[in-house]
């Protein structure tokens, strides 16, 4: 007779497995599948994700610009998502790459206030932080 005891999942010892931490590919993937015509720009930017957050800060204010606000938002959930659940090099990226070169003040003719108020809480906070000291 075997000494077999069954063991509780409740019990067990080992930490159950964390969420992997979003990367650069699959931001990559989620751009382009999202955005479709901005592929040919990720792609001239070799495989950088600084440079590739900057053109997709350029988009992004380009749709401002457009006074796309589907896109707009479609844009900062993307960002917000991968600030919240990126790798750390994927958080201070968003955060120096995209966040900080967003341009709010609205140049004369461009009513950007809108896109301002749709900006995610916690994405204002890292804006206002890296402007405040300027």
């Amino acid at each position: 007779m075997t000494n077999y005891k069954p063991i509780s999942p409740f019990l067990r010892t080992e930490s159950p497995r964390k969420m992997e931490k979003l990367h650069r590919s699959q931001l990559i993937v989620e751009l382009k599948q999202s955005f479709p015509d901005l592929t040919e720009t990720l792609n001239a930017e070799s495989g950088l994700l600084c440079f590739e957050l900057n053109a997709f800060c350029r988009f992004t204010m380009g749709k401002i610009d457009e006074g796309d606000q589907i896109s707009v938002a479609q844009c900062y959930a993307i960002a917000l998502k991968y600030y919240q659940n990126g790798t750390r090099k994927m958080r201070d990226a968003i955060d120096t790459c995209y966040v900080e070169d967003l341009e709010f003040p609205s140049p004369k003719k461009k009513d950007r206030a809108w896109a301002w108020e749709v900006f995610p809480e916690q994405l204002k906070i890292l804006y206002n932080n890296f402007h405040a000291g300027r």
